[in-house]
């Protein structure tokens, strides 16, 4: 795909899910559009997405179509599914930063990757802001609650393992003491006791390491 295609493509995905959201809001006209959308040249891309059978324009109501609302629906998905990833596991607090870079993982995410996101942080039903995320299949075919695959050490028992995905520590010092204890990513972890001391067993080394250490290292259960 040439690049402007690719950038007209995108576009297309913008579109649909701004009137989504405007839908969710309440709203189904050319003028909160107009003011909620970032891309240029709105009036052609709507142009486009009529031709292509992705919305229906009568006087000032726009709505999208079944075609156009399943677009809508993965792009939603997609982007409150970034969001959720990177306010609660990777713990960005810049709204802004989160947003934008949201807005480009949408449009290059797949369906598998999309729901290996979705299991990774256990199939969430709202975004950070507590709007509704679309589910998938990885939901749908769910029987009961599930949890995240990555969880802080503190969530597993007495007696569970755990495979280290990533460490978030406030005070980059933590992670230099971490990793001289070989607590990294990719170690597996032996959770040993709660309190009043968090007690590791890594390899064949035991620890003890303060509550708030554990709270930063996060595992994916093994065994």
């Amino acid at each position: 795909m040439r690049h402007d295609e690719d950038l007209a493509s995108q576009d297309v995905e913008e579109v649909a899910e701004d009137i989504w959201t405007l839908k969710e809001e309440g709203h189904d006209d050319l003028s909160h559009l107009r003011s909620a959308s970032r891309v240029p040249q709105l009036d052609r891309t709507l142009g486009r997405m009529e031709r292509w059978d992705l919305v229906r324009m009568a006087g000032e109501r726009v709505a999208l179509t079944p075609r156009g609302r399943e677009l809508a629906e993965r792009q939603v998905r997609r982007h409150r599914l970034a969001e959720m990833l990177f306010t609660a596991v990777l713990e960005v607090r810049d709204e802004e930063a989160v947003d934008r870079t949201a807005c480009v993982i949408e449009h290059v995410l797949d369906g598998n990757l999309t729901d290996s996101v979705c299991a990774f942080i256990g199939h969430p039903r709202v975004c950070p802001h507590g709007k509704p995320i679309p589910p998938g299949a990885c939901c749908r075919s769910l029987s009961r609650p599930s949890e995240p695959l990555v969880q802080p050490l503190h969530r597993l028992a007495p007696g569970e393992s755990g495979r280290i995905v990533h460490i978030v520590p406030r005070e980059p010092r933590r992670l230099v003491r971490l990793s001289s204890l070989g607590v990294v990513p990719g170690a597996t972890v032996r959770l040993q006791q709660k309190s009043p001391a968090v007690v590791l067993r890594v390899g064949e080394t035991t620890l003890a390491v303060e509550p708030e250490f554990a709270d930063e290292i996060y595992v994916k259960r093994v065994g």
